[in-house]
């Protein structure tokens, strides 16, 4: 069985024992995520972190003692529960800020270039009414697009790692550091972005679809 010492992680070593069942199932919900990720990524954030604080947190009720009104099932049950909401909230909270930082970035550097031909686009009234609509605007597309590259991305990863688990490779390629193999899931990402959109897009033409009225034969 690979080693997954080299990661750090109880999660991690807690798939890779599992061997092909576990890895099976993060196959089918990473595959989920590539594929309607923009829908599935709060569930699959809330169900991952469901899973784990329920396998993790055993130890913790050792810790606390005896001395809790209710059984170390129950205990795991409530903090698997707290921690998938929790991890749901934080997702959305970091799908935002991270959509903020990106209409930074592109503001920022529009202005720096603006300075570059000696366009002042702070101080002009209507380029800044322009820019405040581009970042308008700007924070409504990222809003959409940050959980369709996320969900890629992590579902890409998952893919992965769950081929290696079931080939007997060593996880630790994946961190990024010993091997570029975690590289690849970028073009994963992009790929799950373009499914996703295609998606979309057939959705908004049946939606457009004018309803055709059925015919009756007396």
């Amino acid at each position: 069985m690979t080693d997954a010492a080299e990661v750090g992680s109880d999660a991690m070593n807690t798939l890779v024992q599992g061997g092909p069942m576990y890895a099976i199932a993060l196959f089918g919900l990473s595959l989920l995520l590539v594929v309607e990720g923009r829908k599935r990524i709060p569930m699959t954030v809330g169900l991952v972190g469901f899973l784990l604080a329920y396998s993790m947190v055993g130890p913790l009720y050792d810790w606390l003692g005896a001395d809790l009104p209710m059984t170390q099932s129950m205990f795991q049950l409530i903090a698997a529960v707290v921690v998938a909401v929790i991890s749901v909230s934080v997702a959305e909270m970091a799908m935002r800020f991270l959509a903020a930082g990106l209409v930074y970035v592109v503001i920022t550097n529009l202005i720096a270039s603006g300075r570059q031909f000696d366009i002042d686009l702070e101080g002009d009234a209507f380029l800044s009414g322009v820019l405040t609509l581009l970042a308008f605007f700007l924070s409504f597309g990222f809003r959409r697009l940050i959980p369709a590259l996320m969900a890629g991305l992590v579902g890409t990863l998952g893919m992965m790692l769950s081929v290696y688990v079931v080939l007997g490779w060593p996880v630790s390629r994946l961190n990024g550091v010993d091997a570029p193999d975690a590289y690849l899931a970028f073009v994963g990402m992009l790929a799950s972005a373009y499914l996703q959109w295609k998606h979309i897009k057939s959705e908004r033409e049946k939606e457009m679809e004018p309803e055709v009225e059925k015919e009756y034969i007396f």
